[in-house]
């Protein structure tokens, strides 16, 4: 039986009262494609928004940011191998960026992938890690 429906029984059975169950329970490897497709998301979020700021109001928040933006780039260092590091970043700062679906290739093993979205460079990254 899966978990939330286990759970949901044992509550019912509890409170002796139907009862609902709202989110959603993760396997542990799903748990880190959610959190890696999150922190990638927000992390080109807010360079999005940075760069938003820099072209439409002339601020450079830059020398404010480069401290957290080094720290988030040496912890992805930190976990994973360089090849993998990079493509990550390209993701963050350069897709965006993107005038082509061309630009949005990545070559690995003599293939190539397109990524379009963090879920895609999740892929990859499995791909890569195998």
């Amino acid at each position: 039986m899966e978990p939330k429906k286990d759970f949901k029984k044992f509550f019912q059975k509890m409170f002796d009262t139907p009862i609902e169950i709202r989110g959603e329970i993760l396997t542990p490897e799903e748990r880190v494609k959610k959190n890696f497709i999150t922190f990638v998301e927000n992390y080109k979020k807010a360079i999005l928004r940075s760069r938003e700021a820099q072209e439409k109001f002339g601020l450079d928040f830059w020398s404010w940011e480069d401290a957290f933006a080094k720290s988030l780039e040496g912890l992805i260092y930190y976990t994973f191998d360089d090849e993998v590091a990079e493509v990550i970043l390209w993701y963050i700062y350069e897709h965006s960026l993107a005038e082509s679906e061309e630009d949005k290739i990545v070559n690995y093993c003599e293939d190539q992938f397109i990524i379009e979205t963090a879920e895609d460079l999740y892929d990859l990254i499995c791909l890569f890690e195998e």
